[in-house]
């Protein structure tokens, strides 16, 4: 198997360059053949993920958080190389998603890390290791052992986005998390953030157009989502499929402290999509224009203003993904588009 591994040295933990000499010995002893490249700049690893597919790698690894999954994915669109995922970041919600082992205070993973792993198998010694060692090493079993399914990518005008695109509120706030509270603090630094942006954000006259079909409504936040998880914590695309050439709308209408922490407790409480304030929808494109310029993020990361023009693109990935991941993530229908 040929890989290439990008790495984000500044995503995560500052150990990880230790424990990922321990992942690349065991790819290494399973026949794979891994080159490593580090990244060092914004969106380098799109190009370095282009370059590796378009010289026969099989897999590309992405060594990172969401930012850096979301850049390899944006590189391999279109091509015949599989996405692999090392969840090494400060958030890490793809591989909560699909039940990748992820070390996270948020994570379902959090302190059920065995404390030692077969190394007679793993790395021919034994010794003890560290519980974020062995979540990596379960992690890069599953490149080796897991399938390969084929999924839709999220494209914000010319940004591709493997998890959701965020207009309005979100944004304002990912913009505003400094790069240090959010390597120190990880998703909690959102939410001291979101406090203090949410106070005094106000919503927008939004215009939509859903497939053709024209909505306006006020609204302070727009999430379009290729997934179901919303953060890491709540299920907010209850009805998203990452195979069904659609993304899912959820629209939260009005502003104000109180109103945001209905809307949140709705969501959490899994009351969305009863709730008159909250409109969910699903569509293959959308356009959205608003009173005023509004902030858009791709996966957690700060990009544009409105207008901004979202689409899908129907089986543009694959990824490599565990056994048991969530079957309600997919349509019933293969990647040939066979019945299962």
């Amino acid at each position: 198997m040929q890989a290439e591994l990008i790495y984000n040295a500044s995503a995560g933990r500052s150990d990880v360059r230790r424990e990922m000499d321990f992942v690349l010995d065991y790819l290494k002893r399973r026949g794979w053949a891994v080159t490593v490249r580090e990244t060092r700049a914004p969106l380098e690893a799109t190009d370095l993920a282009r370059r590796a597919a378009s010289t026969g790698a099989d897999v590309v690894i992405a060594a990172g958080g969401d930012g850096t999954v979301n850049e390899v994915a944006s590189g391999l669109a279109h091509t015949g190389a599989a996405l692999g995922v090392l969840p090494v970041g400060t958030t890490n919600v793809w591989a909560l998603q699909m039940r990748i082992p992820v070390l996270s205070p948020l994570g379902p993973g959090a302190g059920l890390a065995r404390w030692v792993v077969n190394l007679e198998e793993q790395l021919d010694y034994t010794l003890p290791v560290n519980p974020y060692r062995s979540v990596l090493l379960d992690a890069a079993r599953i490149l080796v052992e897991g399938k390969t399914r084929t999924v839709d990518l999220g494209r914000a005008n010319e940004r591709h986005f493997l998890l959701w695109a965020g207009v309005g509120l979100d944004a304002a706030v990912t913009a505003s998390v400094s790069p240090k509270d959010k390597k120190t603090l990880g998703p909690w630094a959102f939410v001291g953030t979101a406090l203090d942006v949410g106070r005094d954000y106000r919503s927008a006259r939004v215009r939509l157009t859903l497939d053709g079909e024209v909505k306006e409504i006020d609204t302070s936040l727009v999430v379009v989502s290729n997934i179901q998880l919303y953060g890491g914590l709540m299920a907010l695309g209850v009805r998203a499929r990452v195979d069904d050439g659609k993304v899912d709308v959820c629209v939260f209408k009005g502003e104000g402290l109180f109103n945001y922490a209905q809307h949140l407790f709705k969501v959490a409480t899994g009351q969305h999509l009863r709730d008159p304030q909250i409109a969910y929808y699903q569509a293959q494109e959308i356009v959205i224009e608003s009173s005023h310029p509004l902030p858009v993020h791709v996966d957690d990361e700060p990009f544009t203003e409105t207008p901004v023009t979202i689409q899908t693109i129907p089986g543009a990935l694959r990824v490599i993904l565990p056994e048991n991941v969530p079957s309600a993530l997919f349509c019933d229908k293969d990647s040939n588009g066979k019945k299962i």
